[in-house]
C-alpha cells in the first residue's frame, strides 16, 4: 500500500524537438507510460510517477508569438529536459535559431542556479536524403548546435529512429536516480557504488564486439569530422548497454586494448564511481597514455561525477579535475576536453563552494 504519509512526488520530464523526430517524441511518451507501471507495480509506497511536459498537451493557443506563448505557459519548474535533434532545427524565434534551442538555453540557465533540470540531448544518425536549398540551412543549423553541446558534454546519439527508445531508456532512468539520491541525502551520505556481480555473457560479448568495432574505426578510418562520427555512435552504443557490465569495470579498466578502456569509460559516464575518479583523470594524458577520443569522453565522465557525486566527494572531486586539468593542458590544440573540464569545475564551485 502507497504510504500515506509521502507525499507524491511527480518527476517532470520536458521534450524539446522540431516537427521532424515524431517517432521520438512518441516513443518517449510510451517510455514515460512504461516507466510508470514499473513504478506503480514495484514500489508504490514511494508514490513516484513521471509526468511528460510538452507543448501539444501542455501550452494553447493565445497571443503572442508562438515560441512566446509556450515560454510562458510552460514554467521551468521540470525536473529533466530531454532534446532531441534529426535534420531540422526548427522554426526561428526571436533570439534563438530555433524554438528548441531556445528551450535548451532556457534550462541550462535554470541549470546554473541548482542542481535541476537535468539535461540529455539526442542527435538521430539515420541518412537523410539529398537535401533541398532550404533543408540544407536546417542542417547547417543541427550542425553547428551539435557542436556546441557536444564541447558541453550534453551530446548523446542513437543510430536510427527506432533505437531511441533503447539508447533513451538508460539515461532517463540514471537522470531520475540522480535527483532521488540527491533529494534524499544529506551532505555526508555516501553515495552506493556496488555493481552486480553477474554478467550474462551475452552482455560481455556485444560490449567487447564494440570495443573491437571502435579500434577498427580509428585504425582504417581517415581522422576527421567523419571518424569521430562513427567513433561517438559506438560509444553512444557502449552508454546504452553499460549497465549490463557494470560488474566488469574493474577488468575493463586494466585492459591493454583502447577500445575496453573506452568501454570503462562508458560505465563511469552512466555510472559514477568515487573509487574510479584518479583512473578518468589519468585518460587526460593524450596522447601518451590515452589517444584524444579517449581523453574527450573520460572529461565527459568526471563531468557526470560532479553532477552525480555527493558532497562528501568534493575535496577528492577538487584534486581529480585539478589533475585533469593539467594533463589535458599538454594538448591545447585539442580544445573540446578543456572546455568540458572548465564546465566541470565551474559545476564543481557552485555545488562544493567550500572546496
Amino acid at each position: 500500500m502507497p504510504d500515506s504519509s509521502l507525499e507524491p512526488r511527480v518527476l517532470k520530464v520536458f521534450l524539446a524537438s522540431p516537427s521532424d523526430v515524431v517517432e521520438e517524441r512518441q516513443a518517449l511518451a510510451r517510455l514515460v507510460r512504461d516507466i510508470n507501471d514499473v513504478l506503480a507495480f514495484l514500489a508504490p509506497e514511494r508514490r513516484l510517477s513521471l509526468e511528460l511536459v510538452q507543448y501539444e498537451t501542455h501550452a494553447y493557443p493565445d497571443i503572442g508569438q508562438p515560441q512566446e506563448v509556450i515560454n510562458r505557459q510552460i514554467p521551468l519548474d521540470y525536473d529533466i529536459f530531454v532534446g532531441v535533434m534529426w535534420r531540422r532545427c526548427g522554426t526561428r524565434t526571436a533570439s534563438s535559431p530555433s524554438g528548441t534551442i531556445e528551450e535548451f538555453r532556457r534550462a541550462c540557465e535554470k541549470r546554473r542556479h541548482g542542481h535541476l533540470p537535468r539535461i540529455m540531448f539526442y542527435f538521430c544518425e539515420q541518412l537523410i536524403p539529398i537535401p533541398d536549398a532550404t533543408e540544407l540551412e536546417q542542417l547547417k543549423e543541427v550542425v553547428s548546435f551539435r557542436d556546441e553541446l557536444a564541447k558541453a558534454g550534453f551530446t548523446w546519439t542513437y543510430p536510427s529512429h527506432s533505437d531511441f527508445t533503447e539508447h533513451l531508456r538508460g539515461g532517463l532512468l540514471r537522470a531520475i536516480r540522480d535527483i532521488l539520491q540527491e533529494e534524499s541525502r544529506g551532505p555526508q551520505t555516501a553515495v552506493t557504488t556496488d555493481r552486480p556481480a553477474i554478467v550474462d555473457s551475452s552482455a560481455r560479448a556485444e560490449m567487447l564486439d564494440l570495443a573491437a568495432g571502435y579500434e577498427e574505426i580509428r585504425l582504417k578510418e581517415q581522422s576527421g569530422g567523419a571518424r569521430t562520427r562513427h567513433m561517438t555512435a559506438v560509444f553512444s552504443q557502449m552508454k546504452a548497454r553499460a549497465a549490463g557490465v557494470r560488474a566488469l569495470l574493474d577488468e575493463f579498466e586494466k585492459s591493454n586494448a583502447p577500445g575496453t578502456r573506452l568501454a570503462a569509460v562508458a560505465i563511469l559516464q552512466m555510472f559514477p564511481d568515487a573509487r574510479h575518479l584518479d583512473w578518468l583523470a589519468e585518460r587526460l594524458d593524450n596522447p601518451g597514455v590515452e589517444k584524444p577520443f579517449v581523453g574527450y569522453q573520460a572529461a565527459v565522465a568526471l563531468l557526470e561525477a560532479v553532477r552525480a557525486l555527493p558532497a562528501t566527494e568534493c575535496a577528492q572531486l577538487n584534486l581529480v579535475l585539478g589533475k585533469a586539468r593539467a594533463l589535458a593542458e599538454r594538448l591545447p590544440t585539442d580544445s573540446g576536453r578543456l572546455q568540458v573540464l572548465a564546465i566541470a569545475v565551474q559545476e564543481h564551485s557552485q555545488k562544493c563552494p567550500a572546496a
